[in-house]
Protein backbone atom coordinates (compact mmCIF):
# COMPACT_ATOMS: atom_id res chain seq x y z
CA UNK A 1 0.00 0.00 0.00
CA UNK A 2 3.04 2.44 0.67
CA UNK A 3 3.89 2.83 -3.02
CA UNK A 4 0.26 2.85 -4.04
CA UNK A 5 -2.14 6.31 -3.93
CA UNK A 6 -5.76 5.38 -2.82
CA UNK A 7 -8.50 7.40 -2.12
CA UNK A 8 -10.67 6.34 0.71
CA UNK A 9 -14.27 7.44 0.82
CA UNK A 10 -16.14 7.35 3.96
CA UNK A 11 -18.55 9.63 5.76
CA UNK A 12 -17.84 8.50 9.51
CA UNK A 13 -14.93 6.05 9.98
CA UNK A 14 -15.44 2.49 10.21
CA UNK A 15 -14.63 0.20 13.09
CA UNK A 16 -13.78 -2.70 11.39
CA UNK A 17 -12.07 -1.45 8.25
CA UNK A 18 -10.36 1.23 9.58
CA UNK A 19 -7.46 -1.07 11.19
CA UNK A 20 -7.21 -3.78 8.78
CA UNK A 21 -6.33 -0.71 6.08
CA UNK A 22 -4.26 0.82 9.17
CA UNK A 23 -1.85 -2.22 9.34
CA UNK A 24 -1.53 -2.75 5.40
CA UNK A 25 -0.37 0.68 5.56
CA UNK A 26 1.71 0.24 8.59
CA UNK A 27 2.81 -3.16 8.63
CA UNK A 28 2.41 -4.74 5.50
CA UNK A 29 5.48 -7.39 6.25
CA UNK A 30 2.58 -9.19 9.06
CA UNK A 31 1.46 -12.44 8.88
CA UNK A 32 -1.88 -13.21 7.48
CA UNK A 33 -1.47 -16.91 8.36
CA UNK A 34 -0.75 -19.76 6.07
CA UNK A 35 -3.58 -21.33 4.22
CA UNK A 36 -3.42 -24.85 3.41
CA UNK A 37 -3.80 -25.52 -0.51
CA UNK A 38 -3.33 -28.27 -3.00
CA UNK A 39 -1.59 -30.36 0.31
CA UNK A 40 1.04 -27.61 1.08
CA UNK A 41 1.18 -24.94 3.22
CA UNK A 42 1.06 -21.11 1.62
CA UNK A 43 2.30 -18.64 3.91
CA UNK A 44 0.75 -15.44 3.36
CA UNK A 45 1.63 -11.81 4.02
CA UNK A 46 -0.73 -8.86 5.46
CA UNK A 47 0.55 -7.26 2.29
CA UNK A 48 -0.17 -9.85 -0.06
CA UNK A 49 -4.08 -10.29 1.46
CA UNK A 50 -5.23 -7.05 1.01
CA UNK A 51 -3.77 -6.48 -2.07
CA UNK A 52 -5.31 -9.29 -3.34
CA UNK A 53 -8.91 -7.93 -1.74
CA UNK A 54 -8.06 -4.84 -3.74
CA UNK A 55 -7.85 -6.80 -7.15
CA UNK A 56 -11.49 -7.82 -5.77
CA UNK A 57 -12.88 -4.62 -5.05
CA UNK A 58 -11.18 -3.78 -8.84
CA UNK A 59 -13.21 -6.33 -10.45
CA UNK A 60 -16.28 -5.70 -8.79
CA UNK A 61 -16.28 -1.80 -9.50
CA UNK A 62 -15.54 -2.52 -13.37
CA UNK A 63 -18.50 -4.76 -12.89
CA UNK A 64 -20.78 -1.73 -11.54
CA UNK A 65 -21.36 -2.95 -8.17
CA UNK A 66 -22.25 0.13 -6.15
CA UNK A 67 -22.31 0.61 -2.48
CA UNK A 68 -24.82 -1.53 -0.40
CA UNK A 69 -24.98 -3.99 -3.07
CA UNK A 70 -24.84 -7.63 -1.93
CA UNK A 71 -22.56 -9.94 -3.34
CA UNK A 72 -22.81 -13.81 -2.42
CA UNK A 73 -19.55 -15.64 -3.02
CA UNK A 74 -19.17 -19.24 -3.52
CA UNK A 75 -15.76 -20.13 -3.87
CA UNK A 76 -13.67 -23.06 -2.26
CA UNK A 77 -11.27 -22.94 0.72
CA UNK A 78 -8.30 -20.56 -0.43
CA UNK A 79 -7.03 -17.44 -0.47
CA UNK A 80 -9.52 -16.03 -2.25
CA UNK A 81 -12.21 -17.23 -0.47
CA UNK A 82 -10.90 -14.89 2.60
CA UNK A 83 -9.90 -11.70 0.17
CA UNK A 84 -12.86 -11.71 -1.55
CA UNK A 85 -14.99 -11.30 1.41
CA UNK A 86 -13.01 -7.66 2.50
CA UNK A 87 -12.60 -7.42 -0.94
CA UNK A 88 -16.30 -6.39 -1.08
CA UNK A 89 -16.52 -4.83 1.99
CA UNK A 90 -13.83 -2.10 0.65
CA UNK A 91 -16.40 -1.52 -2.97
CA UNK A 92 -18.68 -0.87 0.15
CA UNK A 93 -20.94 -3.83 -0.94
CA UNK A 94 -22.48 -6.19 1.42
CA UNK A 95 -20.19 -10.10 1.17
CA UNK A 96 -22.44 -13.25 1.90
CA UNK A 97 -20.48 -16.75 1.83
CA UNK A 98 -22.77 -19.39 0.32
CA UNK A 99 -21.40 -23.07 0.54
CA UNK A 100 -19.77 -24.42 -3.09
CA UNK A 101 -21.53 -27.77 -4.30
CA UNK A 102 -20.27 -30.83 -3.55
CA UNK A 103 -20.58 -34.91 -3.64
CA UNK A 104 -22.36 -34.96 -0.99
CA UNK A 105 -25.03 -32.18 -2.25
CA UNK A 106 -28.13 -33.31 -4.21
CA UNK A 107 -27.07 -30.85 -6.85
CA UNK A 108 -30.68 -30.71 -8.42
CA UNK A 109 -31.63 -29.49 -4.44
CA UNK A 110 -28.29 -27.40 -4.35
CA UNK A 111 -29.16 -25.25 -7.31
CA UNK A 112 -33.01 -25.15 -6.73
CA UNK A 113 -32.42 -23.82 -3.11
CA UNK A 114 -29.87 -21.13 -4.67
CA UNK A 115 -32.01 -19.82 -7.10
CA UNK A 116 -34.62 -18.69 -4.95
CA UNK A 117 -32.38 -17.72 -2.27
CA UNK A 118 -30.68 -15.07 -5.17
CA UNK A 119 -34.73 -14.22 -5.96
CA UNK A 120 -35.26 -13.34 -2.53
CA UNK A 121 -31.75 -11.13 -1.78
CA UNK A 122 -31.73 -9.98 -5.25
CA UNK A 123 -27.63 -9.99 -5.13
CA UNK A 124 -26.39 -7.45 -8.09
CA UNK A 125 -23.04 -9.78 -8.69
CA UNK A 126 -21.87 -13.62 -8.08
CA UNK A 127 -18.76 -14.15 -7.28
CA UNK A 128 -17.64 -18.16 -8.19
CA UNK A 129 -14.65 -19.77 -8.79
CA UNK A 130 -14.37 -20.97 -12.67
CA UNK A 131 -15.80 -24.28 -13.01
CA UNK A 132 -18.78 -22.80 -11.53
CA UNK A 133 -19.36 -20.16 -13.84
CA UNK A 134 -21.68 -21.85 -16.16
CA UNK A 135 -23.97 -23.69 -13.66
CA UNK A 136 -24.26 -20.66 -12.34
CA UNK A 137 -25.15 -18.47 -15.47
CA UNK A 138 -27.69 -21.14 -15.60
CA UNK A 139 -29.14 -20.87 -12.18
CA UNK A 140 -29.64 -16.99 -12.23
CA UNK A 141 -31.14 -16.55 -15.50
CA UNK A 142 -33.62 -14.29 -15.74
CA UNK A 143 -32.21 -11.92 -12.78
CA UNK A 144 -30.37 -9.31 -13.16
CA UNK A 145 -27.59 -10.47 -11.29
CA UNK A 146 -23.73 -10.83 -13.01
CA UNK A 147 -21.40 -13.65 -12.54
CA UNK A 148 -17.57 -13.06 -11.69
CA UNK A 149 -14.95 -16.14 -12.31
CA UNK A 150 -12.27 -16.38 -10.13
CA UNK A 151 -9.93 -15.68 -12.59
CA UNK A 152 -11.26 -12.30 -13.15
CA UNK A 153 -9.28 -11.65 -10.70
CA UNK A 154 -6.14 -12.76 -11.69
CA UNK A 155 -6.05 -9.95 -14.50
CA UNK A 156 -7.20 -6.89 -12.34
CA UNK A 157 -4.94 -4.22 -11.41
CA UNK A 158 -5.63 -3.31 -7.77
CA UNK A 159 -8.47 -0.42 -6.56
CA UNK A 160 -7.53 2.69 -6.50
CA UNK A 161 -10.43 3.72 -4.75
CA UNK A 162 -12.32 2.20 -1.56
CA UNK A 163 -15.64 2.98 -0.60
CA UNK A 164 -16.13 2.27 3.02
CA UNK A 165 -19.56 2.55 4.79
CA UNK A 166 -20.08 3.97 8.26
CA UNK A 167 -20.86 1.71 11.15
CA UNK A 168 -24.20 1.64 11.26
CA UNK A 169 -24.24 -0.43 7.54
CA UNK A 170 -25.06 -3.23 7.20
CA UNK A 171 -21.25 -5.09 6.60
CA UNK A 172 -22.45 -8.57 5.73
CA UNK A 173 -25.17 -11.15 5.74
CA UNK A 174 -24.85 -14.69 7.52
CA UNK A 175 -27.18 -17.39 6.05
CA UNK A 176 -27.60 -20.36 8.40
CA UNK A 177 -26.43 -23.50 7.13
CA UNK A 178 -29.51 -24.97 6.89
CA UNK A 179 -30.23 -28.25 4.43
CA UNK A 180 -33.06 -26.74 2.42
CA UNK A 181 -35.97 -24.40 2.05
CA UNK A 182 -35.35 -20.66 1.86
CA UNK A 183 -32.15 -19.29 4.18
CA UNK A 184 -33.12 -16.10 6.56
CA UNK A 185 -30.16 -13.72 5.64
CA UNK A 186 -29.15 -12.63 9.18
CA UNK A 187 -27.70 -8.49 8.40
CA UNK A 188 -25.13 -7.91 11.03
CA UNK A 189 -23.82 -4.15 10.96
CA UNK A 190 -20.16 -2.92 10.93
CA UNK A 191 -20.77 -1.50 14.24
CA UNK A 192 -22.07 -4.50 16.09
CA UNK A 193 -19.37 -7.05 14.73
CA UNK A 194 -16.53 -4.61 16.27
CA UNK A 195 -18.57 -4.03 19.66
CA UNK A 196 -18.72 -8.43 19.59
CA UNK A 197 -14.93 -8.61 18.52
CA UNK A 198 -14.45 -6.26 21.82
CA UNK A 199 -16.47 -8.33 23.94
CA UNK A 200 -15.39 -11.34 22.67
CA UNK A 201 -11.81 -11.06 22.76
CA UNK A 202 -12.00 -9.55 26.19
CA UNK A 203 -13.74 -12.75 27.30
CA UNK A 204 -10.96 -14.60 26.13
CA UNK A 205 -8.10 -12.82 27.38
CA UNK A 206 -6.37 -12.01 24.12
CA UNK A 207 -4.55 -9.62 25.35
CA UNK A 208 -2.95 -11.98 27.92
CA UNK A 209 -1.79 -14.24 25.09
CA UNK A 210 2.03 -13.93 24.32
CA UNK A 211 1.78 -14.58 20.62
CA UNK A 212 -1.62 -16.03 19.83
CA UNK A 213 -2.92 -17.97 16.80
CA UNK A 214 -5.93 -19.05 15.18
CA UNK A 215 -5.88 -22.56 14.02
CA UNK A 216 -9.27 -23.71 12.26
CA UNK A 217 -10.96 -25.83 9.13
CA UNK A 218 -14.54 -24.31 9.87
CA UNK A 219 -16.50 -23.59 6.65
CA UNK A 220 -16.67 -19.31 6.02
CA UNK A 221 -20.72 -19.67 5.18
CA UNK A 222 -20.87 -21.12 8.94
CA UNK A 223 -20.90 -18.27 12.01
CA UNK A 224 -18.30 -20.01 13.57
CA UNK A 225 -15.47 -20.13 11.10
CA UNK A 226 -16.30 -16.79 9.86
CA UNK A 227 -16.57 -14.62 13.00
CA UNK A 228 -14.05 -17.01 15.60
CA UNK A 229 -11.69 -17.87 12.86
CA UNK A 230 -11.41 -15.41 10.44
CA UNK A 231 -12.92 -12.21 10.99
CA UNK A 232 -11.72 -11.78 14.93
CA UNK A 233 -8.53 -12.98 14.23
CA UNK A 234 -8.28 -10.57 11.05
CA UNK A 235 -9.34 -7.51 12.95
CA UNK A 236 -7.19 -8.00 15.77
CA UNK A 237 -4.30 -8.81 13.63
CA UNK A 238 -3.71 -12.43 14.70
CA UNK A 239 -2.50 -15.24 12.70
CA UNK A 240 -5.20 -17.28 10.77
CA UNK A 241 -3.80 -21.10 10.13
CA UNK A 242 -6.83 -22.58 7.94
CA UNK A 243 -7.60 -25.93 6.00
CA UNK A 244 -10.00 -27.23 3.84
CA UNK A 245 -13.08 -28.78 5.66
CA UNK A 246 -12.84 -31.40 3.03
CA UNK A 247 -9.26 -31.98 3.72
CA UNK A 248 -9.69 -31.87 7.91
CA UNK A 249 -12.89 -34.85 7.20
CA UNK A 250 -10.57 -36.88 4.94
CA UNK A 251 -7.46 -36.60 7.57
CA UNK A 252 -8.29 -35.36 10.96
CA UNK A 253 -5.33 -35.13 12.44
CA UNK A 254 -4.44 -32.39 9.92
CA UNK A 255 -5.84 -29.80 12.38
CA UNK A 256 -3.09 -31.57 14.71
CA UNK A 257 -0.27 -31.27 12.76
CA UNK A 258 -1.13 -27.23 12.00
CA UNK A 259 -1.14 -26.61 15.77
CA UNK A 260 2.02 -27.98 16.24
CA UNK A 261 3.78 -26.63 13.05
CA UNK A 262 2.56 -23.27 13.79
CA UNK A 263 2.14 -23.01 17.26
CA UNK A 264 -1.76 -22.18 17.09
CA UNK A 265 -3.03 -21.42 20.63
CA UNK A 266 -6.89 -21.26 19.66
CA UNK A 267 -9.39 -23.42 17.69
CA UNK A 268 -13.29 -23.60 17.53
CA UNK A 269 -14.90 -27.15 17.06
CA UNK A 270 -18.24 -28.31 17.09
CA UNK A 271 -19.36 -30.93 19.74
CA UNK A 272 -18.75 -33.80 17.51
CA UNK A 273 -15.06 -33.13 16.17
CA UNK A 274 -13.74 -33.65 19.74
CA UNK A 275 -14.62 -36.99 19.77
CA UNK A 276 -13.95 -37.35 16.36
CA UNK A 277 -10.67 -36.55 16.58
CA UNK A 278 -10.21 -38.73 19.87
CA UNK A 279 -10.75 -41.43 17.56
CA UNK A 280 -9.42 -40.49 13.95
CA UNK A 281 -6.17 -39.38 14.90
CA UNK A 282 -3.37 -42.50 14.18
CA UNK A 283 -3.23 -44.24 17.49
CA UNK A 284 0.57 -44.03 17.08
CA UNK A 285 0.66 -40.38 16.10
CA UNK A 286 1.95 -38.05 18.96
CA UNK A 287 1.45 -34.66 18.54
CA UNK A 288 3.14 -31.46 20.62
CA UNK A 289 -0.16 -29.32 21.55
CA UNK A 290 0.92 -27.68 24.52
CA UNK A 291 1.11 -24.48 22.68
CA UNK A 292 -2.72 -24.32 22.45
CA UNK A 293 -4.32 -21.82 25.40
CA UNK A 294 -8.14 -22.87 24.22
CA UNK A 295 -10.34 -25.40 21.94
CA UNK A 296 -13.86 -24.00 22.81
CA UNK A 297 -16.55 -25.92 22.12
CA UNK A 298 -19.18 -24.74 20.64
CA UNK A 299 -22.17 -24.66 17.52
CA UNK A 300 -23.74 -28.11 19.16
CA UNK A 301 -25.05 -28.70 23.42
CA UNK A 302 -21.37 -29.36 24.80
CA UNK A 303 -20.90 -32.46 26.64
CA UNK A 304 -18.68 -34.02 29.28
CA UNK A 305 -17.99 -37.13 27.59
CA UNK A 306 -16.39 -35.35 24.09
CA UNK A 307 -13.96 -33.78 26.32
CA UNK A 308 -13.44 -36.96 28.77
CA UNK A 309 -12.74 -38.54 25.18
CA UNK A 310 -10.12 -36.00 23.74
CA UNK A 311 -8.62 -35.69 27.36
CA UNK A 312 -7.98 -39.17 27.27
CA UNK A 313 -6.46 -39.37 24.19
CA UNK A 314 -4.20 -36.08 24.07
CA UNK A 315 -3.56 -35.44 28.08
CA UNK A 316 -0.31 -36.96 27.14
CA UNK A 317 0.65 -34.74 24.21
CA UNK A 318 0.15 -31.48 26.53
CA UNK A 319 -3.64 -30.99 26.55
CA UNK A 320 -5.16 -29.82 29.95
CA UNK A 321 -8.67 -29.82 31.11
CA UNK A 322 -8.10 -26.23 31.32
CA UNK A 323 -7.84 -26.14 27.92
CA UNK A 324 -11.43 -27.03 26.60
CA UNK A 325 -13.39 -24.76 26.87
CA UNK A 326 -17.48 -24.14 26.16
CA UNK A 327 -18.97 -21.02 24.12
CA UNK A 328 -22.74 -20.55 23.54
CA UNK A 329 -22.97 -18.41 19.92
CA UNK A 330 -25.44 -17.63 17.30
CA UNK A 331 -25.46 -15.52 14.26
CA UNK A 332 -27.82 -12.98 15.08
CA UNK A 333 -25.72 -11.71 18.05
CA UNK A 334 -22.83 -11.80 15.64
CA UNK A 335 -21.13 -14.82 17.31
CA UNK A 336 -20.41 -15.86 21.38
CA UNK A 337 -23.47 -15.05 24.03
CA UNK A 338 -21.65 -16.60 26.72
CA UNK A 339 -18.24 -18.06 27.04
CA UNK A 340 -16.88 -20.16 30.26
CA UNK A 341 -13.91 -18.60 32.05
CA UNK A 342 -10.43 -19.02 30.63
CA UNK A 343 -7.78 -21.25 32.81
CA UNK A 344 -10.05 -23.29 34.23
CA UNK A 345 -12.68 -26.13 32.78
CA UNK A 346 -15.80 -25.50 32.78
CA UNK A 347 -18.37 -26.56 36.02
CA UNK A 348 -20.37 -29.94 35.50
CA UNK A 349 -23.56 -29.91 37.07
CA UNK A 350 -25.64 -33.18 37.50
CA UNK A 351 -29.42 -32.69 37.06
CA UNK A 352 -32.51 -34.98 37.05
CA UNK A 353 -33.22 -35.63 33.09
CA UNK A 354 -37.19 -35.41 33.90
CA UNK A 355 -36.64 -31.52 34.60
CA UNK A 356 -35.30 -30.90 31.84
CA UNK A 357 -37.75 -32.29 29.17
CA UNK A 358 -40.71 -30.95 31.58
CA UNK A 359 -39.71 -27.06 31.48
CA UNK A 360 -39.31 -27.52 35.29
CA UNK A 361 -37.25 -26.04 38.06
CA UNK A 362 -33.48 -27.65 37.62
CA UNK A 363 -33.31 -30.75 40.52
CA UNK A 364 -29.98 -32.93 42.17
CA UNK A 365 -30.64 -36.34 40.60
CA UNK A 366 -31.78 -38.95 42.75
CA UNK A 367 -30.15 -41.91 40.98
CA UNK A 368 -27.41 -42.04 37.74
CA UNK A 369 -30.42 -43.21 36.23
CA UNK A 370 -32.34 -40.30 36.25
CA UNK A 371 -29.07 -37.95 36.30
CA UNK A 372 -28.04 -36.10 32.98
CA UNK A 373 -24.31 -34.02 33.11
CA UNK A 374 -24.42 -30.94 31.82
CA UNK A 375 -21.55 -28.30 30.51
CA UNK A 376 -21.67 -25.08 31.68
CA UNK A 377 -21.41 -22.45 28.85
CA UNK A 378 -19.84 -19.71 31.05
CA UNK A 379 -21.36 -15.99 32.03
CA UNK A 380 -22.57 -13.83 29.18
CA UNK A 381 -20.62 -11.56 27.47
CA UNK A 382 -20.31 -7.96 28.58
CA UNK A 383 -23.18 -5.52 26.51
CA UNK A 384 -25.25 -8.85 26.64
CA UNK A 385 -28.03 -10.11 28.85
CA UNK A 386 -29.43 -13.35 28.49
CA UNK A 387 -32.69 -14.69 30.22
CA UNK A 388 -34.52 -17.69 30.47
CA UNK A 389 -38.67 -17.43 29.25
CA UNK A 390 -41.64 -19.77 30.41
CA UNK A 391 -44.84 -18.78 29.00
CA UNK A 392 -44.21 -15.88 28.03
CA UNK A 393 -42.58 -14.88 30.95
CA UNK A 394 -39.08 -14.15 32.32
CA UNK A 395 -38.43 -16.65 35.07
CA UNK A 396 -35.58 -17.07 37.49
CA UNK A 397 -32.49 -19.13 37.97
CA UNK A 398 -32.87 -23.03 37.95
CA UNK A 399 -35.65 -22.69 36.36
CA UNK A 400 -35.75 -24.28 32.68
CA UNK A 401 -37.36 -22.79 29.42
CA UNK A 402 -36.77 -20.84 25.75
CA UNK A 403 -33.43 -18.96 25.83
CA UNK A 404 -34.08 -15.43 25.59
CA UNK A 405 -31.20 -12.55 24.80
CA UNK A 406 -30.14 -9.16 24.07
CA UNK A 407 -27.31 -7.48 23.31
CA UNK A 408 -25.58 -4.35 21.94
CA UNK A 409 -24.08 -6.22 19.02
CA UNK A 410 -27.28 -8.03 17.87
CA UNK A 411 -28.10 -8.31 14.54
CA UNK A 412 -29.64 -5.85 12.46
CA UNK A 413 -32.63 -8.03 11.51
CA UNK A 414 -33.25 -10.77 8.78
CA UNK A 415 -32.36 -9.12 5.23
CA UNK A 416 -35.67 -8.58 3.59
CA UNK A 417 -37.99 -10.69 6.30
CA UNK A 418 -39.81 -8.10 8.32
CA UNK A 419 -42.28 -10.57 9.29
CA UNK A 420 -39.49 -12.94 10.44
CA UNK A 421 -37.78 -10.29 12.16
CA UNK A 422 -41.06 -9.36 14.48
CA UNK A 423 -41.40 -12.47 15.21
CA UNK A 424 -37.78 -13.10 16.28
CA UNK A 425 -38.37 -11.14 19.40
CA UNK A 426 -39.93 -11.08 22.82
CA UNK A 427 -40.17 -7.87 24.69
CA UNK A 428 -36.98 -6.56 22.94
CA UNK A 429 -35.20 -10.07 23.22
CA UNK A 430 -34.12 -12.20 20.79
CA UNK A 431 -36.02 -15.75 20.98
CA UNK A 432 -33.27 -18.41 20.12
CA UNK A 433 -35.43 -21.17 19.97
CA UNK A 434 -33.02 -22.59 23.12
CA UNK A 435 -33.94 -25.13 26.12
CA UNK A 436 -31.58 -23.85 28.83
CA UNK A 437 -31.22 -22.19 32.71
CA UNK A 438 -29.27 -20.03 34.71
CA UNK A 439 -27.29 -21.56 37.69
CA UNK A 440 -25.31 -18.42 39.31
CA UNK A 441 -24.90 -16.57 36.28
CA UNK A 442 -23.83 -19.12 33.93
CA UNK A 443 -25.33 -20.37 31.22
CA UNK A 444 -26.55 -24.00 30.73
CA UNK A 445 -27.90 -25.43 27.47
CA UNK A 446 -29.93 -28.75 26.94
CA UNK A 447 -31.64 -28.42 23.97
CA UNK A 448 -33.64 -26.90 21.10
CA UNK A 449 -37.65 -25.86 20.63
CA UNK A 450 -36.97 -25.61 16.67
CA UNK A 451 -37.20 -27.95 14.34
CA UNK A 452 -33.69 -28.56 13.60
CA UNK A 453 -31.45 -31.21 14.24
CA UNK A 454 -27.63 -30.43 14.02
CA UNK A 455 -25.89 -33.46 12.74
CA UNK A 456 -21.81 -33.09 13.00
CA UNK A 457 -22.61 -28.99 12.59
CA UNK A 458 -25.21 -29.57 10.08
CA UNK A 459 -28.59 -27.94 10.33
CA UNK A 460 -31.12 -30.41 9.38
CA UNK A 461 -34.89 -29.35 9.37
CA UNK A 462 -37.04 -31.99 10.37
CA UNK A 463 -40.39 -30.90 7.97
CA UNK A 464 -37.65 -31.84 4.94
CA UNK A 465 -37.25 -35.26 6.54
CA UNK A 466 -40.79 -35.74 6.92
CA UNK A 467 -41.68 -34.31 3.74
CA UNK A 468 -39.54 -37.09 1.75
CA UNK A 469 -41.14 -40.20 3.73
CA UNK A 470 -44.37 -38.75 2.17
CA UNK A 471 -45.28 -41.75 -0.22
CA UNK A 472 -42.57 -44.53 0.71
CA UNK A 473 -44.35 -47.62 -0.01
CA UNK A 474 -45.73 -49.72 3.27
CA UNK A 475 -46.06 -46.47 5.35
CA UNK A 476 -49.05 -44.86 6.64
CA UNK A 477 -49.05 -41.66 4.86
CA UNK A 478 -48.41 -38.75 7.23
CA UNK A 479 -48.04 -40.92 9.93
CA UNK A 480 -43.87 -40.33 10.33
CA UNK A 481 -41.90 -38.54 12.79
CA UNK A 482 -38.00 -37.24 12.61
CA UNK A 483 -36.33 -35.94 15.63
CA UNK A 484 -32.96 -35.73 16.73
CA UNK A 485 -31.68 -38.06 19.47
CA UNK A 486 -27.62 -37.05 20.80
CA UNK A 487 -25.29 -40.12 20.87
CA UNK A 488 -22.60 -40.32 23.19
CA UNK A 489 -20.57 -42.70 20.55
CA UNK A 490 -20.52 -40.02 17.41
CA UNK A 491 -20.47 -36.75 19.93
CA UNK A 492 -23.49 -35.05 17.79
CA UNK A 493 -27.34 -35.04 17.32
CA UNK A 494 -28.14 -38.31 14.75
CA UNK A 495 -31.70 -38.33 12.95
CA UNK A 496 -34.24 -40.76 14.09
CA UNK A 497 -37.14 -41.61 12.48
CA UNK A 498 -39.76 -43.29 14.13
CA UNK A 499 -42.96 -44.50 11.56
CA UNK A 500 -46.11 -46.52 11.36
CA UNK A 501 -46.58 -49.39 8.78
CA UNK A 502 -49.75 -49.79 6.77
CA UNK A 503 -52.14 -52.32 7.36
CA UNK A 504 -52.09 -56.16 5.08
CA UNK A 505 -49.97 -56.89 2.58
CA UNK A 506 -46.87 -54.80 1.47
CA UNK A 507 -42.70 -54.43 1.78
CA UNK A 508 -40.94 -56.25 3.92
CA UNK A 509 -39.10 -54.12 7.04
CA UNK A 510 -35.91 -54.85 5.40
CA UNK A 511 -37.37 -52.90 2.23
CA UNK A 512 -38.86 -50.35 3.88
CA UNK A 513 -35.69 -49.21 5.76
CA UNK A 514 -34.16 -49.22 2.75
CA UNK A 515 -36.16 -46.48 1.14
CA UNK A 516 -36.49 -44.71 3.65
CA UNK A 517 -32.81 -44.34 3.58
CA UNK A 518 -32.49 -43.52 0.57
CA UNK A 519 -34.78 -41.13 0.41
CA UNK A 520 -33.72 -39.26 3.67
CA UNK A 521 -30.07 -39.37 2.67
CA UNK A 522 -31.61 -37.57 -1.12
CA UNK A 523 -33.30 -34.91 0.61
CA UNK A 524 -30.96 -33.52 3.14
CA UNK A 525 -27.73 -35.59 2.21
CA UNK A 526 -27.51 -37.38 5.90
CA UNK A 527 -28.35 -40.81 6.78
CA UNK A 528 -30.94 -41.81 9.52
CA UNK A 529 -28.90 -43.32 12.90
CA UNK A 530 -32.06 -44.95 13.64
CA UNK A 531 -35.77 -45.96 11.83
CA UNK A 532 -38.16 -47.77 13.96
CA UNK A 533 -41.22 -49.41 12.30
CA UNK A 534 -44.32 -49.37 14.57
CA UNK A 535 -47.95 -50.47 14.83
CA UNK A 536 -50.80 -47.99 13.41
CA UNK A 537 -51.50 -45.91 16.70
CA UNK A 538 -48.29 -45.74 18.14
CA UNK A 539 -47.48 -41.91 17.40
CA UNK A 540 -49.07 -39.89 19.87
CA UNK A 541 -51.25 -36.81 18.69
CA UNK A 542 -51.90 -33.43 20.33
CA UNK A 543 -55.18 -32.27 21.31
CA UNK A 544 -55.11 -29.96 17.20
CA UNK A 545 -54.49 -33.28 16.10
CA UNK A 546 -51.02 -32.87 14.94
CA UNK A 547 -48.22 -34.99 15.85
CA UNK A 548 -45.98 -34.25 18.65
CA UNK A 549 -42.49 -34.27 18.35
CA UNK A 550 -41.47 -33.65 21.95
CA UNK A 551 -43.73 -36.23 23.29
CA UNK A 552 -43.04 -39.05 20.73
CA UNK A 553 -39.11 -38.03 21.28
CA UNK A 554 -39.66 -39.19 24.99
CA UNK A 555 -41.55 -42.42 24.51
CA UNK A 556 -38.87 -43.48 21.16
CA UNK A 557 -36.13 -42.71 24.41
CA UNK A 558 -38.37 -44.55 26.77
CA UNK A 559 -39.18 -48.20 24.60
CA UNK A 560 -35.65 -48.16 22.13
CA UNK A 561 -33.21 -45.67 24.02
CA UNK A 562 -30.12 -45.52 22.43
CA UNK A 563 -26.07 -44.82 23.32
Amino acid sequence: MNDLSITVKTGAGNSFIDPLLRRWREQPSAQFGAIREAGKWREVSWAQFMERASQVTAVLQEAGVAPGDIVPIILRHDLDAHAAFIGVMLAGAVPSYLPYPNVKHDHVLYWFQHKILFEHVQPRTILVYDELTDAMRSCVDGLNVSIISQSAINAARFARNLHLAGDSAIALLQHSSGTTGLKKGVALSYGAITLQLEAYGAALGLDRVQRPVVVSWLPLYHDMGLISSFLMPLWRGIPIVTIDPFEWIARPASMLEAIERYRATHAWLPNFAFLHLSRMAPSAASFNLSSLEALVNCSEPCKPVAFDAFLKRFSSQGVRPEMLQTCYAMAETVFAVSQSEMGRPPRRLAVERSCLESFGSVREPHSSDESVLLLSNGIPLPGCKAGVERDGRVVGEREVGEIVVGANYMFSGYFNNEEASRNAFSQARFRTGDIGFLDGGELFVVGRIKDIIIVNGKNVFVHDVEAALLGVPGLKAGRAVVFGHYSDRVGSEQIVVVAEREGGAGPTSTEILKEVNRRVVEAVGVSCADVRLVAQGWLVKTTSGKLSRSTNAHKYAVEFRQS
